[in-house]
């Protein structure tokens, strides 16, 4: 009987391999969308950092240099003068950067010369160079520093004085080590340093807020 049974069963009645397929095709389909997904954020994870790499090597901070094209009164008896060169390099920049305000040349700590130093802004990926005097109404330099740059010239063979440019206006200032020399000119680097108060690098006169006035 149950052999009839059986065989009496309808086609209908029995599992189909159609019934599967949908839902074979559906776990297909999501897996092929689950890996479109992950190439996708990998190609993005790639390419940011690629990205970052490419802004690594083409973004740089601004350089500074110094140049003293000229220089009298330090073995002369005529007025102390300097002409400088301020070197701004803005090329890779992602900021305009400006400069203003004074610069003091020294030596020994001591202030030989004072200048204004103009306002000017060079934009992200430019440069320029901005021309600076700096002047005493004193002549020659003290005894004791004439020695100490007498020293200096037959140590090293140049006496080498300090830059300042002070720009408490954008609240930060530099500081360039040049070469004091007759022969052909040439630029100095800068280091660039916060200003936390205008008493930093060359304390300012407390009257006309400029640094204090050379010997």
């Amino acid at each position: 009987m149950d052999a009839r049974l059986l065989s009496g069963r309808s086609d209908d009645e029995l599992p189909s391999h159609r019934e599967k397929e949908p839902a074979s095709t559906a776990i297909a389909v999501a897996a092929l969308i689950s890996l479109a997904v992950l190439a996708c954020g990998a190609l993005l994870l790639v390419s940011l950092l690629a990205w970052g790499i490419f802004m690594m090597l083409t973004t740089r901070l601004p350089v500074f240099s110094v140049t003293v094209d000229r220089f009298a009164g330090l073995e002369d008896r005529v007025p102390r003068a300097f002409n400088l060169t301020l070197g701004i390099d803005n090329l890779g920049g992602e900021y305009d950067v400006c400069v203003g305000g004074e610069a003091v040349v020294l030596y020994g700590g001591v202030p030989l010369a004072v200048g204004r130093v103009e306002e000017l802004c060079v934009p992200r990926n430019g440069a320029a160079d901005l021309a600076v005097v700096a002047a005493s109404g004193g002549v020659g330099v003290p005894k004791a520093l004439a020695e100490l740059m007498a020293g200096e010239k037959r140590a090293d063979g140049a006496v080498h004085a300090e830059v300042r440019v002070i720009s408490a206006k954008h609240s930060w200032f530099l500081s360039c080590t040049a070469a004091l020399e007759q022969g052909a000119a040439r630029p100095y680097p800068c280091k660039k340093s916060s200003m936390v108060d205008e008493s930093d690098g060359v304390r300012p006169d407390s009257s006309s807020g400029t640094p204090g006035a050379p010997l």
